[in-house]
């Protein structure tokens, strides 16, 4: 599949979600998002607040996160990111500015 022909899900700002989630495709999330994530790509927007376990290929961190990662691919946070928790990625990218607090494990 192309990667222009994947699914985007949006969780917008001022939304909340609290369970088991699933997403295929791309999950851009500037809400709140609490509980366990599953998605391919995700992207999170500076303010957004995600408390969960998550799975994902790519996940790029701009907002605030507790909890326990794991990324296949690349892990990205970016100057604006707060993350906390226990991480497991294949690729680690951390801009000026982004707090990282947690232990880092190879997959």
């Amino acid at each position: 599949m192309k990667e222009k022909d994947k699914d985007i899900s949006i969780i917008n700002k001022g939304c909340s979600l609290n369970g088991s989630l699933d997403f295929k495709g791309y999950l851009i999330v500037a809400g709140t998002v609490e509980g366990v994530l599953n998605a391919e790509s995700v992207i999170t927007e500076e303010g957004s607040f995600i408390k969960a376990d998550i799975t994902s290929e790519r996940l790029t961190i701009a907002g605030r996160f507790e909890g326990n990662i794991i990324v296949t691919g690349t892990l990205t946070l970016l100057g604006t990111a707060n993350v906390q928790g226990s991480i497991q990625c294949g690729n680690l990218a951390v801009e000026e500015g982004g707090i990282l607090n947690g232990k880092i494990t190879p997959p």
